[in-house]
């Protein structure tokens, strides 16, 4: 592939990396000198794209451009004949189809996620099934003397043979053929995305499904997260994507996935008294358990300072994955037992409060204060898990005869009146009467989705996924007042953004940089792809910087360009377009391109359906210097990089853990470095793809080169 050495004389911003750690694959060579000015130089001024103003009036766009236009921002880019299809059913027609999802048939891709059978697995079951796995990884480590190698199958083959045959029998009796595999559990959630992104008919609830999923997001990697994750994309998300934000933002609060990754499950009233311990007062209680008073705005949660005491991924400071840093001459903190979290003494946590005010509703402008933050997680004490372990381990927080309790299957929303605190709260000035129960926490949504800068923080954000990354206040204000107008009613919003002249401004044209998923799916769309195994695909966004639902902190993932435009993004992004365009990445099949004696009519025809025929002086040109010199693109033996990251495979499970899910490692944390992902399966078959590519001293056909130059143009790049 392309050696990032041929790129040391570009800018410093394009040699340093952004807030996303890139994952480079390889450092791989190719006789190639045009690449870096065919990929970096046009792409340099999107790093700092400049503010859109209101008084900025190109050349109209056409109408082939608005079609191009529509579909690559209300979908994840046109497919070969798309641009036709639009043209016969007219513009507004489009639009108008895409806001109602509804009214799309969409049963070709819900056919091929049939293959993916843990989708649609009852959250119920998957609690049972990470509960069986548990045990059994709790029972191998029993057997090896409390060391877990890092292959399961490796500790099975040390066993004697009868006890290698009973735990093989208890395997196939708890997961069946495989299928029910609880590893499966986020794998399958990955290939659907990628799916869904490529062949669904309703783009935009895609397209808004992955924005809302950023905005409120999750983490897979945080222990039981993953058992939740496909109830909360698909009864969260996924049905409140184009309607009201109050009804999103109610059901987020609710879902098992937010309540277990923001701690809230455990938060309960400070003066609750447990079985055999002595009522506490307020505030008697350690640092570290999110309570009103014990650490300053902005610790005990993410942002700023907050892996810090009391943050999400370090309670107490404690918690796994980062321990703290250790005093001179003191010893280091042993890891507690991983259940010792939920055996401390209880409290208020504030992380889902703090998260509620900043990311998913005011903003960190929004108004609000460190004591709102407090008065909110007061109000949602009590809103719980019923048994997330499963029945595995004692329920601490359950009592004997709780109404409805029996009913509630494990891994359910459940309220516990008993574990609220049920004094007066005051919140943003509106007093919350005492004694109100849940109603406190449903009071607090309401007040915060109808707030006014709840509607300029929504309408800021969706005018950046649509119009630029530095979006007009004047289109920011008019969509600001739908959302208050209309009570939240995201439909109207987006109508009022794709209404607006700002939309179709010749100077949004192609400005926005893709994230790695909008590129691999438009790529894959682009080329006609058909796709038997999403697998690999998945590893490829990985390496690129993007593993889907593996986003640790609650901001989700950026769509600015800053985010994803340096030198190992573009080099990752070059050799996906590459490896798809030679044929050789596994599971999928591009249909037969075009070829011919006429190498100028071949570009104008892979051009064309690939980015509308429209490219800079300097793409062109490259693309001419690959036919003068067919064998330019000679592809040599892959070497490994002496900046691999350093990354360890997760801690030995302990006790009761579930801690570290088996597709995300966690990394081994290195000062000043944003988190990466480890090398999971999926990762290493695409490794594996480039390394095999890498293999041949053979030039890759014409045509191959040509579409894989294309595609990996900035020109294919921007949206």
């Amino acid at each position: 592939m392309v050696d990032a050495t041929g790129f040391q004389n570009f800018p410093d911003e394009f040699s340093r990396q952004g807030r996303m750690t890139i994952m480079p694959c390889f450092s791989r060579a190719l006789s190639l000198p045009l690449a870096g000015l065919l990929l970096l130089s046009p792409l340099m001024p999107l790093s700092a794209a400049p503010r859109l103003t209101e008084t900025t009036h190109p050349p109209a766009l056409t109408e082939d451009q608005r079609m191009l236009h529509v579909l690559n921002r209300l979908g994840y880019g046109p497919r070969p004949g798309d641009v036709e299809r639009v043209r016969r059913l007219g513009l507004r027609q489009y639009i108008a189809q895409q806001l109602h999802p509804e009214t799309i048939d969409d049963s070709a891709v819900e056919a091929r996620l049939k293959r993916l059978p843990m989708l649609e697995v009852p959250t119920a079951d998957l609690v049972r099934l990470e509960a069986e796995a548990r045990q059994m990884r709790q029972e191998i480590l029993r057997r090896q003397g409390g060391n877990l190698p890092e292959n399961p199958g490796e500790a099975l083959a040390k066993l004697p043979p009868e006890e290698r045959r009973q735990m093989m029998e208890r395997y196939r009796e708890a997961f069946g053929d495989e299928k029910r595999n609880p590893r499966r559990m986020v794998s399958d959630l990955q290939q659907a995305k990628l799916l869904r992104a490529v062949y669904s008919e309703r783009q935009l609830q895609e397209v808004m499904t992955d924005f809302w999923f950023n905005h409120f997001n999750v983490f897979a990697g945080k222990n039981l997260v993953r058992v939740f994750l496909s109830e909360y994309e698909r009864d969260a998300i996924r049905p409140h994507a184009l309607g009201r934000f109050e009804d999103l933002l109610r059901a987020t609060a609710h879902s098992p996935a937010m309540l277990f990754y923001l701690d809230n499950w455990q938060s309960v009233t400070p003066d609750l008294k447990l079985p055999g311990r002595e009522r506490r007062p307020l505030g008697g209680v350690r640092p570290g358990n999110g309570q009103p008073g014990q650490w300053p705005l902005g610790r005990g949660g993410f942002g700023r300072g907050r892996l810090g005491p009391g943050g999400i991924f370090n309670r107490g400071g404690m918690q796994r994955p980062f321990p703290p840093p250790t005093q001179a001459g003191s010893k280091p903190a042993t890891p507690p037992n991983p259940g010792a979290a939920q055996r401390r003494q209880p409290g208020i946590n504030e992380n889902y409060a703090r998260e509620l005010l900043e990311l998913h509703t005011l903003g960190v402008d929004g108004g609000y204060t460190q004591k709102d933050v407090q008065e909110v997680a007061r109000c949602f004490t009590g809103w719980s898990i019923h048994q997330p372990f499963g029945g595995q381990r004692r329920d601490r927080f359950a009592r004997p005869g709780m109404p409805g309790a029996a009913d509630v299957p494990p891994g359910s929303f459940i309220y516990r009146d008993w574990a609220h605190d049920q004094g007066e709260k005051v919140v943003l000035g509106v007093k919350i009467p005492a004694g109100g129960g849940k109603r406190d926490g449903d009071m607090v949504l309401t007040l915060l989705a109808r707030h006014p800068s709840t509607a300029r923080f929504i309408a800021t954000k969706l005018c950046r996924r649509f119009v630029a990354d530095e979006p007009p206040a004047g289109l920011v204000a008019r969509v600001a007042a739908t959302f208050e107008r209309t009570q939240g009613d995201i439909r109207a919003c987006l109508q009022t953004i794709f209404e607006s002249p700002e939309f179709f401004d010749p100077a949004v044209y192609q400005a926005k940089v893709k994230t790695p998923l909008e590129f691999v799916a438009s790529t894959l769309r682009a080329a006609g792809a058909e796709i038997t195994d999403a697998q690999v695909l998945t590893g490829a966004l990985a390496r690129m910087g993007m593993p889907l639902y593996g986003c640790q902190p609650p901001t989700g993932y950026k769509d600015v360009a800053e985010a994803w435009v340096n030198t190992g993004a573009l080099l990752n992004r070059l050799n996906f377009a590459l490896v798809l365009a030679s044929g050789n990445l596994p599971g999928v099949k591009l249909p037969p391109t075009a070829s011919g004696a006429d190498s100028k009519a071949l570009i104008e025809t892979l051009l064309a359906r690939y980015v509308g025929g429209s490219v800079s002086e300097t793409t062109y040109r490259a693309l001419e210097d690959i036919v003068g010199d067919r064998t330019r693109l000679k592809v040599r033996t892959p070497t490994t990089p002496d900046n691999e990251p350093d990354l360890e495979e997760g801690e030995a499970a302990q006790a009761d853990d579930a801690g570290t899910m088996a597709a995300m490692p966690r990394p081994r944390r290195t000062p000043g470095k944003a988190f990466a992902p480890g090398v999971n399966p999926a990762m290493r078959r695409y490794d594996l793809a480039l390394e095999a590519f890498a293999q041949a001293d053979t030039p890759l056909p014409l045509t191959a080169q040509l579409t894989g130059l294309i595609l990996g143009s900035p020109e294919f790049q921007r949206r």
